[in-house]
């Protein structure tokens, strides 16, 4: 009974997942099914619909997901009239092609509606509706552009990987677009493909050492497919890691906007899960990358140590024989015996030599180098020079400001202009030329109210951290910030500033 019990349960609580997986495939199926038979008379029957779709759905990866840019009518088109002459060496004139073209790319969009099946779920008791697109499009600067749904990518992975791209970022590439359309469960199993790569490519790592270690020349060979197919994409990869995780931060700030709404905790709990596997991920990759820098390092020191071996200390006159009977060539006999001929044994010693020895003169005694202890000398750096004009700018700016709020009475207020002629008076008319005090307005303008008691216990912004520096005694000053965008302050005849009125409070 308890057999029976699980061989039912599987088959009930099991089917709505199995033809949800089956829908990636649906669509090839629907298409290639006549589709060329009753177009134009069967005049194009010799096109094969299964061909150009897998080539369509290659042709939109890479432009939308390698190269990260939609794609136009035109490139579509441009790309199938090479499909026509180079894969079928078919001959269409434009009007054919254009019609060809257009009622293919129809197919595949299915005329901007869904491939869409409908399926009989036994633990719901009743039947559903499962909708998939291929192709989508959007309008993108006043232009209709198309791009590949993540369904479509999926599939495409599902019949074969991409030879030109790593497993790691093609993944990524899908990952990608389940983010984007907040599938965060199905960018779940994604990442566990990405980790189930990483372990391979770690037991390769490990492969690869062990075949060394007995045999160099093959291990030098596993060694460089190793890097061709697994470590040259380690920077590719790091970057699309850093892009996932962006897109990832976004949607967590677009669920936490909508909170309130109906499913918005699940899909934050499916953001937050996704975010700590992909750092996961990050840290297992991180790790692969520094294990196959102990590689590259392990295999030079063996490869070298290999090289170093085959040089023999002696000569071995039997495999020299034996080399020279396979080969039926004596003339390498001159390369053995050559050698041996006119020998310089004797070893001499020049009379002079002595002579020049005994009159050499004793080296002069080395004296030691004083050292004289010098004061370490601090640098001032460039940055450090801007940073201090900067804040002894705005520090005086300020408190020439902090005067003409404490000469107000609480209620009173003055504008920019009476503000920017106190400054003259100060500093003179090269205030307006000095580009700090702009940058003070906009760092002031950050707030609409300070209160200099609460600017000196608390500090948020750049600018109150020079407000308290430049306050001094004047704890007792608050004032409020307004904005008049039609009033143009204009300064110098050459640009103008919406004016600011200042009010003490």
């Amino acid at each position: 009974m308890a057999e029976e019990y699980i061989l039912t349960r599987d088959i009930i609580q099991d089917h709505s997942e199995r033809m949800l997986n089956i829908k990636k495939y649906y669509p090839y199926f629907k298409l290639t099914e006549g589709a060329f038979s009753q177009f134009g008379g069967g005049r194009y029957d010799e096109l094969d619909m299964g061909y150009i779709l897998m080539a369509v759905l290659r042709f939109f990866i890479e432009e939308n997901n390698f190269r990260e840019k939609d794609v136009t009518y035109d490139e579509y088109k441009r790309f199938m009239h090479d499909i026509y002459r180079r894969d079928f060496a078919i001959a269409l004139d434009e009007e054919e092609e254009n019609e060809v073209t257009g009622y293919i790319f129809d197919k595949i969009k299915n005329d901007g509606r869904p491939f869409s099946y409908t399926y009989f779920d036994p633990a719901d008791k009743k039947r559903k509706t499962v909708r998939m697109k291929l192709i989508d499009s959007r309008i993108k600067e006043d232009t209709i552009c198309y791009y590949i749904t993540s369904d479509a990518i999926e599939f495409y992975l599902d019949t074969k990987e991409i030879k030109d791209e790593s497993s790691i970022s093609v993944a990524q590439v899908l990952l990608s677009k389940m983010i984007t359309t907040s599938n965060f469960k199905g960018g779940i199993e994604v990442i566990k493909r990405i980790n189930s790569e990483v372990g391979r490519l770690k037991a390769r790592k490990n492969e690869v050492l062990n075949i060394l270690s007995f045999d160099v020349f093959e291990g030098t060979r596993a060694y460089e497919e190793f890097v061709n197919t697994g470590m040259r994409w380690f920077e590719d990869e790091q970057k699309l890691f850093v892009k996932n995780m962006e897109l990832l931060g976004e949607a967590a700030k677009r669920m936490d906007a909508y909170r309130d709404a109906e499913g918005a905790s699940d899909s934050t709990a499916d953001i937050y899960y996704l975010e700590a596997e992909l750092k996961k991920a990050i840290t297992k990759h991180s790790e692969l990358l520094a294990a196959c820098t102990d590689l590259q390092i392990k295999a030079d020191e063996i490869i070298a140590g290999a090289k170093f071996s085959k040089l023999r200390r002696s000569f071995n006159f039997k495999d020299a024989l034996r080399m020279m009977m396979e080969n039926d060539d004596s003339t390498v006999l001159e390369n053995v015996i050559l050698p041996l001929l006119n020998l310089n044994i004797k070893k001499q010693f020049s009379l002079t030599s002595i002579d020049r020895l005994l009159s050499a003169k004793v080296t002069a005694e080395e004296k030691g180098e004083k050292i004289e202890k010098k004061e370490a000398v601090e640098y001032v750096y460039e940055d450090e020079l801007e940073e201090q004009r900067i804040s002894d700018n705005y520090r005086a700016i300020i408190r020439v400001l902090a005067d003409k709020i404490e000469s107000c009475n609480i209620g009173e207020s003055f504008d920019l202009r009476a503000l920017n002629m106190a400054l003259a008076e100060v500093f003179g008319e090269g205030i307006y030329k000095n580009g700090d005090y702009y940058s003070m307005l906009v760092h002031m303008c950050q707030k609409k109210s300070y209160d200099i008691a609460e600017v000196v216990a608390d500090t948020d912004t750049f600018f109150e951290a020079e407000l308290k520096a430049a306050a001094g005694d004047m704890t007792d000053v608050a004032f409020e910030l307004s904005f008049d965008d039609e009033d143009k302050v204009r300064l110098m005849d050459m640009f103008e500033i919406s004016n600011i009125y200042f009010t003490r409070r």
